[in-house]
């Protein structure tokens, strides 16, 4: 029902009713403001209320905001889940390149493990996994291995890559290289460390 409003003829009190409130053919009403009875009749003691510019302007801009908002937060969900996105579909990356959002490897999915090293004269062979430990496909990183003697002298550093570039859900992919070290004696008492690196991932 549409709203209409009713003057008072007595004290000329506004109120606003709705129109099924009114019979056609009129009926007693009484001023709540002065108690002034008065039989009104629809059509000629009620006007019904110009809209309001603004809320008519509200009410039109409600939808597109709507809209809008829905498409930003879905811009945002895409951008921060750019990373999931692209492990699933790499063609992917150079498009969030083009717009200036890098796509890194999410480290805290990612685990060193199964480490092994074996020395051949001057020669350290180290072998071991990079691991994904969530329920996603997930890009694998660069490994910086560097391994270090007792009193804390670099003996060599070297960046490689995994066997794929790729991990898939809790799954794992394989790495090997071959360090020089000078002393193979100390090196077999030295510290070797891999830490994944939150490298650029190129297409």
């Amino acid at each position: 029902p549409s709203p209409m409003l009713l003057t008072c003829p007595n004290c000329e009190t506004i109120f606003r009713v709705a129109s099924h409130n009114l019979k056609p053919t009129g009926q007693s009403v009484r001023c709540s403001v002065c108690t002034h009875v008065w039989q009104a009749q629809p059509g000629k003691d009620t006007v019904t209320p110009e809209p309001n510019d603004m809320q008519e302007a509200i009410k039109a801009l409600r939808l597109p905001v709507v809209v809008l908002v829905m498409f930003m937060v879905a811009v945002a969900s895409i951008a921060f889940n750019r990373g999931l996105i692209t492990a699933y579909v790499p063609s992917l990356i150079g498009a969030f390149d083009v717009v200036g959002l890098t796509v890194r490897p999410d480290l805290n999915k990612l685990k060193v493990s199964d480490l092994s090293a074996d020395y051949s004269g001057d020669n350290l062979r180290l072998s071991g996994a990079l691991k994904n430990v969530s329920s996603w496909r997930t890009h694998a990183a660069d490994l910086r291995v560097t391994v270090t003697s007792k009193d804390g002298v670099i003996m060599n550093e070297v960046i490689l890559s995994p066997e794929h570039k790729l991990i898939d859900a809790l799954g794992a992919t394989r790495f090997f290289v071959q360090l020089d070290v000078e002393d193979s004696a100390s090196a077999k008492e030295a510290n070797i460390v891999v830490v994944p690196l939150d490298n650029r991932i190129f297409q």
